[in-house]
């Protein structure tokens, strides 16, 4: 009797209509159309035949398909498919030769079967043939015989080769030739951004925080993808359940315990449980656990057999189970073991991370195991280097976690778990948990105890700093300093720890400790801050803040005496701790002081000598900003835009690389110097209205005298006025200044204001005119220089030319400029020189 030959075999597979397109993987082979050879490998569920299926729909060539399994380990039947897919997938009279070997009695022998098969091949047209789940295939007849099909293939044939685990083929001798192509899990894994493609078009909606936390547990996995998907339940808000995939998503535990554990031998299972409460997995801790001695061949032969287990880094030989069968894997852990069992486990684990170094290592696996005592003493004895080495976010979870268990924790620990939170810029729970602490005092005493001496001395310099920072309470502040250094406490350790107060801002006084541009008189900021100017705080990291905070102060309040002082002792500090977040609003400042005499070649070089000094990219974009800044007051529209492109094509700009109201109130004014007003007006709106949000004074004074001059432009003078005054009314109780004078186009309109305001508006008394006067009288001194001098360098040397009678385009030759760049920078020197054409500016020179 015949073998039957199964159709469903050797079709293509349909494609689902919620399958995403991911061009990313398409560009891959697209790119790779001259491989011979392309090999896909990757554990159950990435998504291999389904990306293929998808691909082939998009071909107009032939295309071979043939699903094996483990029937088809017999020769004679593996290429009978074989060559049935290919005479299937080929025209009539391309197909007719290679169906008569279908039908040759006896049957050929496999080298005469596979070299028919090549000639008819050479004859036929394009092909593509794929061979799907080609790790069932065991026996060295047919790997042989596939070596040989694929050395002597046609240049228009390729083959495609799926499978969970390598493949006996010469792959290496392959890939030396450069006529494969390997795909593995990490290209299959889907990107963030395919994940919510995915999840838009099984039309479930998810916030941000939710895709994150699926994109994290499922890391991307195809499978677990499909089958979170299929388990969403809304709660009674409307709110997705994402602890439900964490806990109880029986799909996917189904799925893992199928089709991937249960093929496994029973050692090798229980080796999987044991080693399941493993973050990191290497062959010492996991010969530990399994009392095996062969744990090292074990995880490479699991990753050999593309297992859910991904390799960390190619030196060492650390390994990682995926989250999902990590969490699959605990839960089986659980049903099947004692208690007793997991918390020896647990034990001997963190014992040996301990032990072998891995200290954080150790306190996480402690805290999943629940022995609190034992990561309690871990962190009280690592606490600085945790945080000396950047490990806040991870130290705040970890004291979470034992408070939510109800365990009673060392009030050292809390101290610096509040001081954590402040330093996180979450004042509020800091706030309570020094609330907590009194409390706490007020039942068992615990701040009279001698052992407790040295955490009450921090606990009442973290209180000064959280009422400061979250109440901008000076006065209490300084009174719990007082009390401090009245007890004259001995050096604290908690003092080697470096915390970096400015997290994000390009000026100090927008954040926590600056009160978000609420500017402090001078004599209530220095009645706090002059007690980090001596005795011990003197080296803290604060007090570079303060220095730096003062410095700031004095530029907006256009005071220069005693400003180089403040400025050079912040950089010192700045240097000093290696804090980018003191260092680059120092840099800005020190080049708008720089830009103030029209040396915007001086200002320019300090912020590339910044850019120079700093590593972080968001800070160097911050500073690209401010390059960027300096080249619109110069009314040079090309260099402006040049420097924000760069911070453009590197991120996006988008608010995670880069300060985005400074960026977008920059590229605002780049706008206005290009004449287009309403797209600057529609970004000064849209940051006026976030920083009345989030409470930035600074910012929203700014967006407001911007939006006044949009105004102007656009012939809505009126409302420019109300707009203006409305920015005198956020300004005046803290006496700003230069974010006023600084903005040249906002000078005429302040003039007019003065004028008409008591004719036109009597109500608008709320808003001393004196004020309105100190502003214009700054301004004037300002504008007292020598018009020729406020000019630039390259706008003197242009001014030279055109003197010399030379054309905009003989003067862009000269200088490597072109004509547009000429015409502003002249734009420029006619604004500053207070003409309008060319003849006038002649005419002045000669004056």
């Amino acid at each position: 009797m015949p073998n039957i030959l199964l159709a469903s075999k050797t079709a293509v597979p349909k494609i689902n209509n919620h399958i995403i397109e991911r061009e990313r993987l398409t560009k891959i082979l697209q790119q790779n159309d001259m491989a011979k050879l392309i090999v896909i490998r990757a554990p159950a569920g990435y998504g291999k035949t389904t990306m293929l299926s998808s691909w082939m729909n998009q071909l107009d060539s032939a295309v071979a398909w043939y699903t094996v399994d483990q029937t088809d380990n017999d020769p004679i039947r593996f290429w009978k498919y074989l060559t049935h897919s290919v005479y299937s997938a080929l025209h009539h009279e391309s197909a007719s030769q290679i169906r008569s070997l279908l039908h040759t009695q006896p049957q050929l022998p496999l080298e005469n079967l596979v070299d028919s098969l090549l000639n008819e091949l050479f004859a036929c047209e394009k092909i593509h043939i794929i061979i799907d789940d080609y790790h069932h295939i065991e026996k060295v007849s047919i790997h042989h015989m596939m070596n040989r099909l694929i050395d002597f293939l046609p240049d228009h044939c390729t083959v495609y080769l799926t499978s969970r685990s390598s493949i006996s083929l010469p792959v290496a001798r392959w890939r030396l030739s450069y006529c494969m192509l390997e795909m593995d899990a990490k290209h299959l894994l889907f990107t963030y951004e395919e994940t919510n493609q995915f999840y838009e078009k099984q039309k479930i909606q998810l916030s941000n925080t939710e895709l994150q936390n699926v994109f994290a547990v499922t890391e991307g996995w195809a499978t677990g993808l499909q089958l979170t998907s299929l388990s969403t339940v809304k709660n009674a808000t409307g709110e997705w359940q994402v602890e439900q995939l964490r806990r109880n998503d029986s799909n996917i535990a189904q799925f893992l315990m199928n089709e991937v554990l249960s093929k496994l031998a029973p050692p090798i299972q229980n080796f999987l449980l044991y080693t399941s409460l493993l973050e990191h997995l290497t062959p010492d801790i996991c010969n530990l656990l399994t009392n095996r001695t062969d744990s090292q061949q074990v995880l490479l032969e699991l990753e050999k057999q593309g297992f859910f287990i991904s390799r960390i880094g190619t030196k060492e030989q650390i390994f990682k189970y995926h989250n999902l069968l990590k969490m699959t894997l605990r839960k089986e852990l659980d049903r099947k073991c004692p208690q007793n069992v997991i918390v020896d486990l647990y034990e001997k684990a963190t014992n040996a991370l301990y032990i072998n170094g891995n200290f954080i290592c150790a306190i996480e696996l402690a805290l999943n195991g629940e022995l609190y005592a034992r990561a309690e003493q871990w962190i009280y004895e690592h606490i600085v280097a945790v945080l000396s080495c950047g490990h806040s976010t991870s130290y705040v979870t970890w004291i979470r976690k034992l408070l939510k268990s109800g365990y009673d924790v060392h009030p050292e620990i809390m101290v610096m778990y509040a001081y954590t939170l402040a330093a996180l810029h979450d004042l509020e729970d800091a706030y309570r948990v020094i609330e907590e602490l009194e409390q706490k005092h007020r039942t068992n005493q615990w701040m009279d105890r001698a052992e407790y001496t040295s955490a009450v001395d921090d606990f009442l310099g973290v209180k000064a700093y959280i009422l400061v920072m979250l109440k901008g309470d000076l006065a209490q502040g300084g009174e719990f300093i007082r009390q401090r250094l009245e007890r004259k406490p001995k050096k604290s350790k908690w003092d080697a720890i470096f915390t970096q107060y400015n997290q994000k801002e390009h000026a100090l006084f927008r954040t926590n400790i600056g009160y978000k541009g609420k500017l402090l008189s001078d004599e209530k900021a220095m009645s706090f801050f002059v007690k980090f100017r001596s005795g011990e705080f003197k080296e803290l990291s604060m007090t570079g803040y303060s220095y730096g905070m003062r410095a700031e102060k004095l530029y907006e309040w256009n005071r220069f005496d005693e400003l180089s002082t403040e400025l050079e002792e912040a950089l010192r500090s700045g240097h000093q701790f290696r804090d980018s977040g003191l260092l680059v609003p120092m840099y800005i400042l020190k080049s708008k002081i720089a830009a103030l005499d029209n040396q915007y070649i001086v200002a320019q070089a300090v912020l590339d000598h910044a850019i120079e000094t700093i590593s972080e990219r968001y800070w160097i974009n911050t500073l690209r900003v401010m390059k960027a800044l300096l080249f619109s007051r110069e009314n040079d529209s090309i260099q402006a835009e040049q420097e924000l492109a760069k911070i453009k094509e590197k991120s996006n700009a988008d608010s995670t690389h880069v300060n985005l109201p400074f960026y977008l109130l920059v590229k605002a004014r780049v706008y206005l110097v290009k004449g287009h007003y309403q797209e600057a007006k529609q970004l000064i709106i849209q940051v006026q209205l976030q920083s009345e949000q989030e409470g930035q004074l600074s910012t929203n004074i700014e967006a407001a005298i911007l939006r006044a001059i949009c105004l102007v432009e656009l012939g809505n003078k009126d409302e420019a006025l109300s707009v203006l005054h409305h920015a005198l009314k956020l300004a005046e109780p803290y006496e700003y200044v230069r974010t006023f004078i600084d903005e040249i186009k906002i000078r005429p309109l302040l003039r007019n204001y003065v004028e008409v305001r008591h004719e036109l508006f009597d109500n608008w008394d709320e808003v001393s005119i004196n004020y309105a006067h100190l502003l214009l009288e700054c301004a004037q001194k300002h504008e007292q220089v020598p018009a020729l001098e406020a000019l630039s360098v390259r706008e003197q040397e242009i001014l030279s030319f055109l003197s010399a009678g030379a054309s905009n385009r003989e003067i862009a030759e000269k200088l490597f400029l072109s004509e547009g760049t000429v015409r502003v920078y002249l734009s420029g020197i006619y604004s500053k020189l207070g003409v309008k054409n060319r003849a006038q500016a002649l005419l002045f020179k000669q004056t």
